[in-house]
C-alpha cells in the first residue's frame, strides 16, 4: 500500500483544484465540438431541403396510374362464349296480313267516329 500512496502523491503533486477545473472545462469544450461535428455529419447540406410531400405523393400516384394503365393495356380479352347456331330450319313466314287489315279497319272506324 505504500507504493500506491506514493503514486497518488506523485500524481497529485503537480495538480491543484484550479487545474482540475480548467481541465474539466477543456474536456467539456471538446465534447461540445464533437457534438457539433456529429450534428453536421448527421444533417448533410443539400439533402432534405425543399422537398414537398404533396409533390412526392402526386408523383407516386402518377407512377401507380402508369403501371395500372400498362397492365390494363396488356390484358388479354375476355373469352366470348356464344351459343351454337340452330341446326334446324326456321318455319316459313306467311305473307298474310290478316291481323293488320283488321287493325286498319278498327283504326278507320275510330277516325270516322272522332271526325264526326
Amino acid at each position: 500500500m505504500g507504493g500506491a500512496s506514493k503514486a497518488l502523491k506523485a500524481a497529485h503533486n503537480n495538480m491543484d483544484v484550479d487545474q482540475v477545473h480548467d481541465l474539466m472545462e477543456d474536456i467539456a469544450e471538446q465534447q461540445e465540438v464533437a457534438n457539433e461535428i456529429a450534428d453536421a455529419i448527421s444533417n448533410p447540406v443539400g439533402f432534405n431541403t425543399g422537398i414537398d410531400e404533396d409533390d412526392l405523393m402526386r408523383e407516386l400516384e402518377e407512377l401507380e396510374q402508369e403501371e395500372l394503365d400498362k397492365k390494363l393495356l396488356d390484358a388479354n380479352p375476355a373469352p366470348i362464349n356464344l351459343p351454337d347456331a340452330p341446326a334446324s330450319r326456321l318455319p316459313a313466314v306467311s305473307n298474310r296480313p290478316a291481323k293488320v287489315a283488321a287493325h286498319d279497319e278498327d283504326l278507320a272506324d275510330l277516325e270516322s267516329w272522332a271526325n264526326a
